[in-house]
C-alpha cells in the first residue's frame, strides 16, 4: 500500500481560508462605511436641530414649511407601516436589518417633525386633506410620491422569505425616492436655513439606503429593482 505524505501543505483549506479572509474583509469595510454614512446622517439633522434652537432670526413657516412637515409625518408613517409590516412574518429575513433601520431613523424623525410643526403653533395635518399643494400638485394623501397602495401592502404582509425581502427592497425603495423628491423641493425653496439643511439630510439618507437596497439584492441573488 503506498504510504501517504501527511506532511504536504492542504492546498484546499488555504484556499478556504483565503475566501474567509476576502469576505471577512469585505464585511468590515462595508460596515465601516455604514457607519460613516450613520454617522453622517446624525449630525447632519443634529446640526439642523441646533440651528433650529439657536437662529431667531429665521423667518416664520409659511405654507411650504408647514405641508412639507405635514406632508413629511404622513410619509415617513407609511415607511414605519411597511416596515412592520414586514418584519411581523420576516423578523429573521434578509431585509430585516434595513427594516428596522427604517423604523428606527423615521420615528426619530417624526417626533422633530412634530415639535418643529408645535413651536410653530401648528399640529400635524388633517388625515381628509389633500397633500403638496405646497408644491403645487395637490394630491390625495395616499397619493403622495412613493406611496404604496393598500394592494402592495397586503401583498408584503402575505409574502415571505425572498419574495418577501426583494418586495420590501423595491416598495421601499420607491418611498425613498419620493421622499426625497418632495424634499429636495423643499431645500431649494425654503428661506429657513435649518429646515432646508434637515430636507437636505433626509434627501440624502433615503438615496443612500436606495444604494444599499440594491448592493443588497445583487449580495442576495434578487432580481433588480423593478
Amino acid at each position: 500500500m503506498a504510504s501517504v505524505d501527511t506532511d504536504e501543505p492542504d492546498v484546499r483549506d488555504d484556499e478556504e481560508q483565503v475566501v474567509s479572509d476576502e469576505t471577512m474583509g469585505r464585511i468590515v469595510t462595508w460596515g465601516l462605511v455604514g457607519l460613516g454614512v450613520i454617522l453622517l446622517i446624525v449630525g447632519v439633522a443634529a446640526l439642523a436641530d441646533w440651528l433650529s434652537e439657536s437662529n431667531s432670526t429665521e423667518p416664520p413657516f409659511g405654507a411650504a414649511e408647514v405641508g412639507y412637515l405635514q406632508d413629511m409625518i404622513d410619509h415617513h408613517e407609511q415607511g414605519l407601516l411597511l416596515s412592520n409590516t414586514y418584519l411581523e412574518n420576516n423578523a429573521d429575513g434578509d431585509a430585516a436589518s434595513y427594516a428596522r433601520d427604517v423604523i428606527l431613523f423615521q420615528t426619530r424623525d417624526i417626533g422633530r417633525m412634530e415639535t418643529w410643526l408645535g413651536d410653530a403653533g401648528y399640529g400635524r395635518g388633517e388625515p381628509d386633506r389633500m397633500a403638496m399643494t405646497w408644491m403645487s400638485t395637490p394630491t390625495p394623501l395616499d397619493e403622495m410620491d412613493g406611496m404604496a397602495t393598500v394592494e402592495q401592502i397586503d401583498a408584503l404582509a402575505a409574502a415571505r422569505g425572498a419574495e418577501a425581502d426583494a418586495m420590501f427592497f423595491d416598495l421601499m425603495s420607491t418611498h425613498h425616492l419620493g421622499a426625497v423628491h418632495m424634499s429636495d423641493f423643499l431645500a431649494a425653496t425654503t428661506d429657513i436655513e435649518w429646515l432646508a439643511t434637515f430636507a437636505e439630510a433626509v434627501s440624502y439618507g433615503q438615496q443612500i439606503e436606495v444604494v444599499e437596497y440594491d448592493q443588497a439584492r445583487e449580495r442576495l441573488g434578487l432580481p433588480p429593482r423593478q
